[in-house]
């Protein structure tokens, strides 16, 4: 889109998804992402918000997905593969 005035914001979010993204992955590579993982449901909650508000349908999709399992104390193969999903659809939309 020509002159679209919310693509600066897109960068922004999409730069600032990047770094996200080297946090969740230090986190899938701790023994397990534990259920309840405050420092990972914030930073589900702050990507599910952020990818909606600018049009990133499915990170926010997953984002979502991921702090819902975390919330309601999912267990720890239901939070890797939703937390691995979510790492899969960042890296395919930096790509």
């Amino acid at each position: 889109m020509p002159n679209d005035p919310f693509a600066p914001l897109r960068q922004r979010f999409l730069a600032r998804c990047a770094d996200q993204l080297a946090e969740l992955k230090a986190i899938a590579h701790q023994a397990a992402p534990l259920p309840g993982n405050d420092p990972l449901v914030r930073l589900a909650h702050s990507l599910a918000g952020a990818a909606g508000t600018f049009g990133f349908a499915e990170i926010s999709a997953r984002a979502s997905a991921l702090e819902t399992l975390l919330v309601e104390q999912a267990d720890g193969a239901s939070v890797r593969a939703a937390l691995d999903g979510l790492i899969a659809e960042i890296e395919g939309t930096l790509a």
